[in-house]
């Protein structure tokens, strides 16, 4: 049966309301939270991430209630939406308006992810399913008209882009990574993404860590030992390791003898201050000024990454409403099909009592199926503008009327 966008309905609970570790909470319980819905919604999507716990329903009575049952104390925390609200807040988490990082990427992928859970589950019929898929549109339209995902904010990714523009690329380069934890991982995964070509040394003080990032990157592994000697070799290091005094010293700089490009991300800093004349060097500080630069450019992108939200979320409306009156126009044909069929098998029984050929009973049948379409066009006609002007309520009505009437003539 057609479905009310009003009654679209989703509890929030988000890092701009509550406490990270509240949130974070949550994110390991999708399967008690569907536990808990069953009875309570026709429809729900769960999206559960570090920042957010959001559940989307088309809901029963108690929805509300058990749902913020559940989130016990952190309920106090939680906002709730209805109809053209949910839609819209939706939309912008899928843009990366609401993330804690304007424009991220990952919020997309969890997005699709939640809904293909949620069907995986049988809990995700064509309601939700238009709503989530419309959302995934909407967040690949804002990432491919705007800048909304600019650069990489992330001090790993902010690294790598100082290091390509001070070396001209990295393709044929020599690049050397200190550290094997996250942030060395993720700049060596850049840097072999970017040049296939690239000759990569992990060097870490676990030599099995660095085999296993090596092993991941294409590249070759070395203990700290090894640092003098690659770095005579080397045309760009990128350093991201934890330690209380350097292990890159002045005089291993000064023994290169030639231009190389190192940028350290490490705090306390890795490599030994004063840096050499012969090295370009870029510490915290020159990342984090990166890292704002291409906030600013993706904070300038917002106006225009909402103004597609909202033709997105208008776009939604008008898809929801044709989906409802689809449903309810299914209704009356369903009626109409079943009163013509039973009204068809009487006539050409007692057409056949009266001796009339087959040819002139297939005329009669044919004749009453196109009548029942003429009859009903102006009400289909109607239907599909009372969805555009959203009386889809309206509508509704009519159709349960028409509802009431076929099971009634099927007992």
């Amino acid at each position: 049966m057609p479905r009310l966008l009003e009654e679209l309905t989703a509890v929030i609970l988000t890092h701009r309301d509550a406490p990270l570790d509240v949130v974070g909470s949550f994110e390991s319980r999708v399967g008690e939270a569907y536990q808990i819905l069953r009875g309570v919604v026709d429809e729900a999507v769960v999206l559960a991430t570090c920042n957010r716990f959001e559940v989307y329903a088309l809901p029963r009575r108690g929805f509300v209630e058990t749902v913020i049952g559940f989130l016990g104390e952190a309920s106090r925390y939680a906002r709730i939406l209805h109809g053209m609200d949910v839609v819209r807040h939706l939309f912008r988490v899928a843009a990366g308006l609401e993330s804690a990082i304007i424009g991220e990427n990952e919020i997309l992928g969890q997005v699709a992810r939640a809904y293909e859970e949620a069907r995986r589950r049988g809990v995700a019929g064509k309601y939700l399913g238009l709503l989530f898929s419309q959302a995934v549109r909407t967040g690949k339209l804002v990432r491919s008209r705007t800048r909304i995902s600019y650069g990489n904010v992330g001090a790993p990714g902010a690294a790598v882009k100082l290091a390509r523009e001070a070396a001209g690329g990295f393709d044929g380069k020599h690049v050397v990574v200190v550290g094997a934890g996250e942030a060395g991982s993720i700049m060596a995964s850049l840097v072999r993404e970017e040049a296939p070509t690239a000759r990569i040394s992990i060097v870490n003080r676990s030599v099995d860590r660095a085999r296993e990032l090596a092993g991941k990157v294409r590249g070759e592994a070395y203990g700290l030992d090894m640092l003098p000697k690659l770095l005579a070799a080397a045309d760009v290091v990128l350093v991201a390791v934890t330690v209380n005094e350097p292990v890159i010293k002045r005089s291993m700089l000064e023994d290169v003898g030639r231009h190389l490009v190192v940028v350290d991300i490490s705090n306390p800093p890795a490599v030994e201050q004063p840096i050499p004349s012969n090295v370009y060097y870029a510490g915290l500080r020159d990342v984090e000024k990166v890292i704002k630069e291409v906030l600013a450019v993706r904070i300038r992108e917002v106006p225009k990454a909402e103004a597609i939200v909202e033709e997105q979320v208008a776009l939604l409306r008008k898809l929801w409403l044709k989906r409802g009156a689809d449903e309810a126009i299914a209704e009356i044909m369903r009626y109409a099909n079943r009163v013509m069929e039973e009204e068809v098998e009487e006539l050409v029984s007692r057409l056949r009592g009266l001796g009339v050929d087959g040819a002139a009973l297939l005329v009669a049948r044919s004749f009453a199926y196109s009548l029942t379409k003429k009859l009903l066009r102006p009400l289909i006609l109607y239907a599909h503008e009372a969805a555009l002007e959203g009386s889809l309520s309206k509508l509704e009505e009519i159709a349960q009327k028409y509802r009431d009437e076929l099971a009634r003539r099927q007992h």
